[in-house]
């Protein structure tokens, strides 16, 4: 009972926090951005705002050491820099406008960045239009009858794609093969998809690249490009001139990686764009899924940051502005004592119990050449080797 209680007390607590900061605002002008604990470049963090949130300069820049009080009671943003604050007198008032940005303490600080766009641009994303333009899409590309789904990673093998043909199958494809205009044209893919906060929806010249690719490849064709609902601001800032072709889909807490996105419009919430992706729409377009240019870490890439990727169709000599900009996330990700980390968190043991839960209902998966992915490598499929 006692415990009962305590819940209505917080709740109450709370709606009281609330309503004094919506009555706060009224006195206040939201003329601010708070910079706590900045010991950074100056210049970085401007460069950073201006790609974020182009009318920053029409706020002024407060630098303080710590949370001022009025930032509490209002909707004025606070850039965090330094250790998170985990504990705060009004933690739930500051909830929502309190973002941890410090790339040298926070490994996820692109997606702070990209939370910070969300909020004060006030963006919002039209799931109904964007599941309309999927649904249409699909309803029309599924008359071909086609049986199977082929998607395509950006590992060393996705060079050799150009020797091989497609067209028996749905073609799905991600990330920077947008480099390569003649594979593109070979793949003739029907979606592109992309779902990282720093190498494709960032400021650095890494994720800027990609975007310019990208558009050219959209100018070229007709395909939809599928991406996490996070990160529609970027995208509608800088490609909304395909507005009928972007599809943002709300990531949601399942791990259902054979979701049919028809049914259900949510990915899956996990760490890479084969499971979040990749998967889930090839198993919306067909029960059978070949794999493509997913060659995992090779016991040669140790000095690889993930794994080797396709010269063809990576930007091997601009991935130093994404490292320099962002040093904890490869720090924490690909630490010089696990460099298999991060391949085993999202291409480990948890991947091949969802794709063994899909295969159980009837879903077949084959990896068509080999892979240094243990979990891929099970399903490779000695025929289709190269």
């Amino acid at each position: 009972m006692n415990i009962f209680f305590k819940k209505i007390a917080l709740k109450i607590i709370d709606l009281g926090l609330l309503l004094f900061t919506y009555l706060f605002s009224f006195f206040y002008k939201n003329k601010y951005i708070y910079v706590v604990n900045f010991t950074n470049d100056k210049e970085d963090l401007k460069e950073r705002l201006s790609f974020y949130y182009p009318k920053y300069y029409l706020k002024e820049l407060i630098f303080s050491n710590s949370v001022p009080f009025r930032a509490c009671f209002s909707n004025e943003p606070v850039l965090q820099y330094g250790s998170k604050i985990f504990s705060l007198k009004f933690k739930n008032a500051l909830l929502k406008n309190l973002f941890w940005v410090d790339s040298f303490e926070n490994p996820n600080d692109g997606s702070e960045w990209i939370r910070f766009s969300n909020y004060v641009n006030n963006h919002k994303v039209n799931v109904k239009e964007s599941k309309s333009i999927f649904d249409k899409y699909v309803f029309i590309l599924k008359q071909k009858g086609l049986k199977k789904a082929y998607i395509f990673g950006t590992g060393v093998s996705l060079d050799k794609a150009i020797t091989k043909h497609w067209e028996d199958g749905y073609r799905i494809v991600c990330n920077t093969i947008v480099k390569d205009p003649t594979l593109w044209d070979h793949l003739n893919p029907n979606f592109i998809v992309a779902g990282d906060a720093i190498y494709h929806f960032g400021h650095t010249k890494f994720a800027r690249t990609f975007r310019k690719d990208l558009k050219k490849r959209l100018h070229e064709s007709d395909i939809l490009f599928i991406y996490p609902e996070f990160f529609d601001s970027i995208v509608r800032r800088e490609l909304g001139e395909f507005e009928d072709r972007l599809v943002p889909i709300p990531v949601n807490k399942h791990k259902n990686i054979h979701v049919n996105l028809m049914e259900n419009f949510n990915l899956p919430e996990m760490g890479n764009v084969l499971a979040l992706l990749l998967l889930p729409i090839g198993c919306t377009l067909s029960k059978h899924i070949y794999l493509w240019g997913f060659d995992g870490r090779s016991p040669k890439d140790k000095n690889k940051l993930f794994w080797s990727n396709s010269s063809k169709h990576a930007y091997e000599n601009l991935l130093n502005s994404i490292q320099s900009a962002h040093p904890k996330f490869f720090e924490h990700f690909v630490p010089k004592n696990n460099l298999n980390k991060y391949v085993l968190n999202v291409h480990g043991d948890l991947l091949d119990q969802r794709l063994k839960i899909a295969e159980h209902i009837g879903y077949t998966f084959t990896m068509m050449h080999p892979t240094y992915t243990e979990t891929l490598q099970k399903r490779f499929l000695s025929k289709g080797a190269l």
